[in-house]
């Protein structure tokens, strides 16, 4: 990757991860704030549960999916991948990314129709007065995103097999890491504070 295309990427991350950065303090101090005012002044702020359940909480999980995949990490179980033939792996992987993108061009087109529909009614948070059919906008938007990201791991996987093998070694490292964080033997400090066998017993 090239200094130019990774600063473009760096730049285009900013701009998820920026507002899904903001969206979560401003959720922290309204929370906050609410629970003060209730416990201290028994006035709490209103439509708090509505706008955490149909504002902050959706655009913090749509657009940490988006980072989570232009950052490759999202959680993987790679239970025969790394075992495959090394000339299968790129196709085993291709054809997941591809099935993966149609699956999120279909969750989009149904948001799309599902965001007209609310914008429509003008659908509000639950029973409430406050107001929720704007945020539905941001499932096809995030979703199309999403098809994107996915084909275009796909187009890599197959026509690039090399980013595939970049990508086994990096897993086989973290194992190693792991393996090897797991068999570090306890230092002076927390071999003291475990107490022996024979202590246990005579407690």
């Amino acid at each position: 990757m090239s200094a130019s295309s990774a600063g473009r990427e760096s730049r285009l991350l900013l701009l998820i991860e920026v507002p899904a950065v903001i969206v979560t303090f401003l959720m922290m101090v309204h929370i906050a704030a609410n629970a003060l005012l209730r416990s201290l002044g028994g006035a709490p702020i209103n439509h708090t549960l509505e706008l955490t359940q149909y504002w902050y909480v959706p655009i913090i999980a749509l657009l940490g999916f988006v980072a989570a995949q232009a950052r490759n990490e999202h959680i993987t179980a790679d239970l025969i991948f790394d075992k495959l033939p090394p000339v299968t792996r790129p196709w085993v992987l291709g054809i997941g990314y591809i099935i993966t993108a149609v699956v999120m061009a279909g969750f989009a087109w149904y948001g799309w129709g599902e965001a007209q529909h609310s914008a429509k009614i003008g659908k509000t948070a639950g029973v409430s007065t406050l107001i929720s059919w704007p945020v539905m906008f941001l499932v096809p938007l995030v979703f199309a995103s999403l098809t994107a990201q996915f084909g275009y791991a796909a187009y890599r996987s197959i026509m690039r097999p090399d980013t595939v093998e970049e990508l086994v070694s990096a897993n086989e490292a973290d194992e190693a890491r792991f393996t090897e964080a797991d068999a570090e033997p306890l230092t002076d400090a927390e071999s003291s504070h475990t107490p022996d066998s024979a202590e246990v017993e005579t407690k």
